[in-house]
């Protein structure tokens, strides 16, 4: 198996892809701490701290990392949230590879679980593909198709498609595969949703239950399904 250097940052998915890649890491590359709480605390991110208890070596800001040394390594990259800049690209030798919880080229960008379930597609997938400086463009390795269940939330989607992901990472030596370019005219892309997101019309409530489910599934745990009443009180609608 290729030694691996893992960038992740998300709360939800990151640490699980981890954990399962922790034989094969040699280091990984994560967000900076944030301010956390009342107080403000400055607080690592689960991903952080999950390599810190597996005692691999952790790097927080990518010009760290640039000058560190980790050769013949592959970069594998699940639910990252940044861009990934030539540097980075050069320091593992074009050698980096995203897991994708999508059928590329649909569903391109940072939130994908979301917009599939708000989209009400049944058929979905994982795709393994090689990174480029786009966004999610870069040539497809493998998908494994899935489907996406009437009671699936981003939690519960993203979970499975990540845990099949990892599981072709682990089980394919991924720079002796052949590759297949994106079809680009068929791309879709999401954007990254705001509190706004999970806004209703009052008034539209009963009209629109499709949609509303569609969104509680969407948007569980954040940002939720929520509603101004006549008197000016924010409702969350469960």
């Amino acid at each position: 198996m290729q030694r691996i250097v893992f960038f992740g940052s998300s709360i939800e998915f990151s640490p699980a892809v981890l954990q399962k890649l922790a034989p094969f890491c040699v280091a990984v590359v994560t967000t900076e701490d944030k301010p956390v709480g009342r107080h403000l605390v400055m607080t690592p991110n689960p991903v952080k701290v999950l390599a810190q208890k597996l005692k691999i070596p952790v790097f927080d800001n990518i010009h760290d990392f640039l000058k560190a040394d980790f050769p013949d390594c592959i970069g594998i990259i699940a639910a990252y949230g940044k861009i990934i800049g030539p540097k980075t690209m050069s320091k593992l030798n074009n050698q980096i590879y995203g897991i994708h919880p999508s059928l590329l080229p649909k569903y391109r960008g940072p939130s994908p679980l979301q917009q599939q379930i708000l989209d009400g597609i049944s058929e979905t997938g994982v795709t393994i593909f090689k990174i480029n400086l786009g966004e999610d463009t870069g040539p497809i390795l493998m998908q494994e198709k899935d489907l996406i269940l009437p009671t699936d939330t981003k939690i519960t989607l993203g979970e499975r498609l990540f845990a099949k992901g990892v599981e072709l990472v682990l089980n394919n030596e991924l720079r002796s595969m052949n590759y297949e370019e994106q079809d680009h005219s068929q791309a879709t892309h999401t954007k990254k949703f705001t509190r706004q997101d999970g806004f209703v019309n009052y008034l539209e409530i009963e009209n629109c239950k499709l949609k509303i489910s569609r969104m509680q599934r969407a948007f569980y745990p954040w940002p939720g399904v929520w509603t101004i009443d006549p008197s000016g009180k924010r409702i969350k609608i469960s």
